[in-house]
């Protein structure tokens, strides 16, 4: 079985290609490219007139910068509602930031999407390596959208209600609906498009997996692990194989002093959601220390 596993971030995209019942890890083909929203944030800032966008939800950040200098340097912008999505949510949000948005655009010179498969397509092609993965794993970050509500708090919730269904992070993984999770769901639908087997999971929870199957590997049954990222830092305590405290903050808020701190009281079982949403971060969750 090929296997094709990518990790879509704020600055790359990495890839590993296997096939899992013949290779080992070491040899499997691993690629890493600009993520998607750094590609086409390069695109429009290299063009000089109006412009109309289409496409999916995909992750913000350059791209959502680079739309709003566009409007800024005089130029007109206008996006499809579906893809309107990756600058805010809220499109009403979107229409006041002078976006103008539209139900269809007949020949966009922009396209939205995290997952370009005739480039991955183009990429193997040129090293003779057929590209046919059985099942594609995506890994991304989407906070999720509940009008009125906080983004920080909307993403939090999410890991709430994931550990009142299981403490097992194997098990958090999105096959086909994603819910409240707008990006997810355009990755699944891109998916389905091109008819591969596959499903999305939070990139955080993805890395904590990863440390997991270490440990495992290891013999290690408690620890806490953690995953700091250009834009968050997660941490979690697990015990046998189950998560029993979970924090998220932002990275550029952390000094090592203060995530020595939040780690010893996650390990103690002390630490409050409070502690990290008071602080600008996320949330946090003890089930036990």
């Amino acid at each position: 079985m090929e296997v094709m596993c990518i990790d879509i971030g704020k600055g790359t995209q990495d890839i590993i290609y296997l096939d899992i019942e013949r290779d080992n890890i070491e040899n499997a083909i691993k690629v890493i490219l600009p993520s998607p929203t750094r590609i086409v944030a390069e695109k429009i800032m290299k063009m000089e007139r109006d412009i109309e966008i289409d496409g999916k939800v995909m992750g913000g950040g350059p791209v959502s910068r680079a739309i709003f200098q566009h409007i800024e340097r005089g130029y007109r912008v206008v996006m499809t509602r579906r893809c309107a999505r990756t600058v805010r949510d809220d499109l009403e949000e979107v229409a006041r930031r002078g976006i103008i948005l539209k139900d269809r655009v007949d020949n966009p010179d922009v396209i939205l999407g995290d997952l370009d498969f005739e480039m991955f397509r183009s990429i193997f092609r040129e090293v003779g390596v057929e590209f046919k993965p059985d099942v594609v794993a995506v890994a991304c970050q989407d906070h999720g959208f509940v009008k009125g509500q906080s983004d920080r708090i909307t993403r939090f919730n999410y890991f709430r209600e994931q550990l009142r269904r299981t403490s097992n992070p194997l098990e958090y993984i999105v096959v086909e609906e994603g819910g409240i999770f707008s990006r997810f769901r355009s990755i699944l639908e891109t998916l389905r498009e091109n008819n591969y087997r596959g499903f999305v999971m939070d990139s955080k929870i993805a890395s904590i997996c990863g440390i997991l199957d270490y440990a495992m590997e290891e013999g290690v049954e408690e620890f806490i692990g953690l995953d700091i990222g250009n834009g968050h830092t997660l941490g979690v305590s697990i015990k046998e194989g189950r998560i029993k405290g979970i924090f998220e903050h932002h990275t550029s808020l952390l000094t090592p002093e203060k995530l020595k701190d939040i780690v010893d009281r996650l390990a103690a079982g002390t630490l409050k959601n409070e502690d990290i949403y008071g602080d600008g971060g996320h949330g946090a969750l003890v089930l036990e220390g």
